[in-house]
Order: C-alpha cells, then sequence, then structure tokens
C-alpha cells in the first residue's frame, strides 16, 4: 500500500485514489464477493479494452449494448466546448471515463465507494486529466468543486432515494450544469413491486441475498420535480422497428436533468 498526503487536498491518497471518506470494507468484501461469483471483476487488459468486450468476456452481449450507450454519450460531448468539468458518481473500475478522458480535453473526477476497482481504475488509466475518489457523495464536497456534467451511469439503482440524490449533485453543479442518469433502470408505478421480487429472486440463486437490500428500484415518478428530458428511450417507435430488424441497443433510457 502507498499511502500519502495531497499538500492540496487534506485527503488521505492510496495507490493514486484519494480518499475522502472512511472505508467500508465489510460492504466492500461482500460486492466484490458477488462480482467475482459473476465474473465482472475483469484483469487489466480486459478493462482496458471496454465496453468493447473481449471474445472471452462472459457478459460479451451486455457491454454491445452499453456501447451503443458510451457512443451516444460521445456524440453528445462533441457538440460540447472542451475542459469541462465532469464527475462519474459511482464509477466502479472507471472504464466510462477512462476511455473519455482519451477522447476529450476535460477535467474527469470518478468516485465510488470501492476502493480496489478505483486502485485498478488509476493503474489502467493514466490520463492526466482524470483522478479517482473513494467518496460518499452525501460527505464530501470535493474541496468545492463544481462540475458541468455529473453522470450516474449503470449505478442509480444503488441509491435508495433518488429525489435526495438528485438534489445533492444540484448543489455540486455550475449555473448551467447537467445530471446524466444512463443504463439504469426505471420503472412504471405499476412494475416496481414484480422488479424488487424479481432481483430478490436473483440474488437469492448467488448465495448474496443480502445484496438485494442496497438495489432499489426507481419509478418514472420521481423525477416529476425535475427539469429533466429522455434522450435515447427503448421503447420508441424507432427502437421497437430496430429490434424488428434484431439491432440490439441498450434496454435502459439515458435521462439529463438540467439544474
Amino acid at each position: 500500500m502507498n499511502s500519502e498526503k495531497d499538500n492540496t487536498n487534506p485527503s488521505i491518497i492510496e495507490n493514486g485514489v484519494h480518499i475522502l471518506s472512511p472505508i467500508n470494507n465489510d460492504f466492500e468484501g461482500l460486492y466484490l464477493k458477488l462480482r467475482s461469483k459473476e465474473r465482472r471483476v475483469y484483469t487489466d487488459e480486459e478493462l482496458l479494452l471496454l465496453p468493447s468486450a473481449s471474445t472471452s468476456n462472459p457478459h460479451k452481449k451486455e457491454w454491445e449494448l452499453r456501447a451503443q450507450s458510451f457512443l451516444r454519450f460521445i456524440d453528445y460531448l462533441k457538440t460540447k466546448k472542451n475542459n469541462l468539468t465532469l464527475l462519474d458518481l459511482g464509477c466502479g473500475n472507471g472504464w466510462f471515463y477512462g476511455q473519455l478522458s482519451k477522447l476529450f480535453n476535460n477535467n474527469y473526477f470518478c468516485a465510488d465507494i470501492n476502493l480496489t476497482e478505483l486502485k485498478q481504475a488509476k493503474k489502467v488509466f493514466t490520463s492526466g486529466n482524470i483522478n479517482f475518489y473513494y467518496a460518499d457523495i452525501f460527505a464530501v464536497d470535493f474541496a468545492g468543486q463544481l462540475f458541468d456534467i455529473i453522470t450516474i451511469n449503470a449505478s442509480a439503482q444503488y441509491f435508495p432515494n433518488l429525489t435526495t440524490l438528485i438534489n445533492r449533485l444540484m448543489n455540486l453543479l455550475n449555473e448551467n450544469g447537467e445530471i446524466h442518469v444512463l443504463d439504469s433502470p426505471f420503472y412504471e408505478n405499476n412494475e416496481s413491486e414484480d422488479a424488487k421480487k424479481r432481483t430478490i429472486e436473483y440474488y437469492s440463486s448467488t448465495g448474496f441475498m443480502e445484496m438485494a437490500e442496497f438495489y432499489f428500484h426507481h419509478q418514472w415518478s420521481e423525477l416529476s420535480a425535475f427539469n429533466y428530458k429522455i434522450c435515447y428511450k427503448p421503447d420508441s417507435i424507432l427502437n421497437r422497428i430496430k429490434k424488428i430488424f434484431l439491432f440490439s441497443d441498450s434496454p435502459f433510457p439515458w435521462i439529463i436533468i438540467k439544474k
């Protein structure tokens, strides 16, 4: 372990990762055991490829869908100026901003509460414009840093109260900032109970029933208080036509919430 102090920030730095919150070893240990059983703990070489997974990746089909979301977001960033400041909340192994940091001259902040994957991300993605943080988003302020874009990429379902989360993130945005929710499921009010049952059944089948209490089923109605638009809707007429011709795309929406 390599720990040091950053003279410009009071956090501890461990193997290049800024530690801004107390580490929850119990949760991380349980989460990593599940990830390992699901075969989602990747080698450095595989991580560098994502979202273009190798043929040996057991989740290659899933990554092909996520690659579609990634390409849409790239096209969106091409319409923006450079030198934006972005935060990826729930970044996991950091592949999303790791790849973006190679393409766009922006300032990238990646935050999660999985120190093992954060350390791997720091080792694999070495661009000078990307930093990794172990941080509880409700307890840190990134030294007063404000963001132009905050992404919640395939991680909204791990936060229990979406309204509380969005209100918190609004306070971290610049004046014209945006929150992007990608590749996370949303349900109509009459769908969420069945989804909860499926989640319990899944975690029970894996032997990690405890993880069900950390997975939440957010409803579209939770967004009603915010200024949002849907940039990609999987059940649109266009995407239904694509499915007829066997063109696969993400089953989850892309939502932009503006300040």
